[in-house]
């Protein structure tokens, strides 16, 4: 085979196939008017009814009945179900005696006679504060108050700090009847 035979059937087939790649392909096309489907069938159906306006009835409402039906046919109260709840749960806030709060650190320091005068300021000026020394050796501490407020304790810092100018508030864990009767007083 010459040489020109071979470049021609070589070239036969690449020809051809370019020729059939520009050529325009015919596609269905698809447009939103051709597609046609009844879905009536599948619809849900709705009746609607015409609210009646400016016509007032003129029948009472019936009146409450506090028992409601349980399956099994036996009638509960529905007012006694919720005051056990409301029982149990006053029981639980009882047992509560202590909360987190704030209370107002009056001296610290290694000398006992200090502490036991800021303990008697304390009782002195302001007997609805309860005064509380600990003693950490070599540190004794004295606090006052039970708040459960921040802003409670600051008006009693405010008057403190003019006796002890190195007095703080402190986060700590407060009696709650004696917070409830700090404020009653406060106000």
């Amino acid at each position: 085979m010459s040489l020109k035979k071979k470049i021609f059937l070589l070239a036969l087939p690449l020809g051809l196939l370019a020729f059939s790649g520009c050529s325009k392909k015919s596609t269905p096309s698809v447009s939103s008017a051709d597609y046609r489907e009844d879905l009536s069938s599948v619809r849900p159906r709705f009746e609607y009814v015409e609210p009646s306006i400016g016509k007032k009835s003129e029948t009472k409402p019936a009146p409450v009945d506090n028992t409601s039906k349980v399956a099994n046919g036996k009638t509960a109260s529905v007012n006694k179900r919720l005051q056990t709840v409301l029982d149990t749960m006053a029981q639980q806030n009882k047992a509560i005696k202590f909360i987190s709060g704030f209370r107002i650190q009056l001296y610290v320091g290694n000398v006992r006679q200090e502490a036991d005068n800021a303990k008697a300021y304390v009782y002195q000026l302001f007997p609805d504060l309860n005064p509380y020394v600990s003693y950490s050796q070599p540190t004794y501490r004295v606090k006052a108050g039970d708040f459960i407020y921040r802003s409670d304790a600051e008006h009693y810092l405010e008057q403190i700090r003019g006796q002890y100018s190195s007095a703080v508030i402190l986060a700590d864990r407060v009696d709650i009847k004696r917070s409830l009767m700090i404020r009653a007083s406060a106000e």
